[in-house]
């Protein structure tokens, strides 16, 4: 693509693969800003799911496509940081396949469990979990999943091993816990609110820095255990590699345009995502922040 072709970007419809079903705090996101950027690039920006694979399928189509600003991917920490660790062969390369566009959104999970669970607190729950190792099961969406990063992190940050049951999506791995198939599970803080607010499960903490606006007597894990545990789905636009300067720039400021709209604030970050600095130098680096902290944490299980 010419300089003068860069500038007239885009001149067709532009399509936003997302890595995951339906429903989902990321294809929810995903949505909220295609509509935001169809009215800022003037063309219809069209959500795509492709799931499965961990997000694989999804970056590979991507990765393959031509690098004009018309693809792009909704990619998450575990697409560009966990899955390279844990799966032996995949589809994309995210160090050399990608150009990181803008961040869109972090949001943290719920350490809960059911409301008839017999422990009463998190510190209860971990004290009994270093009695006994793999005594009790944590359920999460599969390996590289947002409630398995929180899983590894808890067991790191405490010193425990609980036993992972995957399942094949996050509102399997919340049911699990609403039927007492497991005794604890890690939910996306935005899906989490109806549940805890029906009392169908009991949440213990949140996986952020801070508590959240929306949920304020959950306290954070530091607050209960002593011991920082920040985890859940980053989220962010990615190009194929090789995208112009040009394309990478006007997207990355509609981003930051959208995400600064009153339509983001009230669907996106008021209910339990938060806000993430959308230049492209700071999704850069939490790529590779996120990818040397992830190397080291799963390097016993690097292939």
């Amino acid at each position: 693509m010419t300089t003068a072709h860069a500038q007239n970007y885009p001149t067709q419809p532009v399509r936003l693969v997302v890595p995951f079903g339906a429903g989902g705090v990321t294809d929810i996101t995903a949505r909220v800003f295609a509509e935001g950027l169809s009215r800022e690039l003037g063309q219809p920006v069209v959500v795509e799911n492709r799931a499965g694979a961990g997000g694989g399928i999804a970056a590979g189509v991507v990765a393959k496509s031509r690098p004009d600003g018309h693809t792009l991917l909704v990619i998450t920490n575990g697409m560009f940081a966990v899955n390279p660790l844990i799966y032996p062969s995949l589809a994309y390369d995210p160090r050399k396949d990608f150009t990181y566009v803008a961040m869109l959104a972090n949001t943290p999970t719920i350490l809960a469990v059911h409301p008839n669970s017999p422990y009463a607190s998190l510190p209860e729950l971990m004290k009994a979990a270093a009695a006994e190792k793999d005594r009790l099961s944590f359920s999460t969406a599969g390996e590289g999943s947002d409630n398995y990063q929180v899983l590894q992190l808890l067991q790191q940050a405490t010193g425990t091993q609980l036993l992972p049951v995957p399942y094949k999506s996050g509102s399997e791995s919340l049911t699990a816990v609403i039927t007492r198939t497991v005794d604890v599970t890690a939910i996306s803080a935005v899906t989490a609110v109806s549940f805890v607010e029906s009392k169908q499960i009991r949440p213990f903490a949140v996986t952020s820095s801070r508590r959240l606006a929306h949920l304020p007597d959950i306290p954070t894990v530091k607050e209960a255990l002593g011991k920082s545990v920040e985890g859940g789905s980053l989220s962010g636009v990615a190009a194929p590699a090789g995208t112009p300067a040009e394309v990478v720039k006007r997207l990355n400021a509609a981003i930051a345009k959208v995400a600064a709209s009153p339509l983001v604030q009230e669907k996106i970050y008021s209910k339990g995502s938060e806000a993430v600095d959308p230049t492209q130098a700071a999704f850069e680096k939490r790529v590779r922040d996120e990818q040397a902290k992830w190397a080291a944490l799963l390097k016993p299980a690097a292939r």
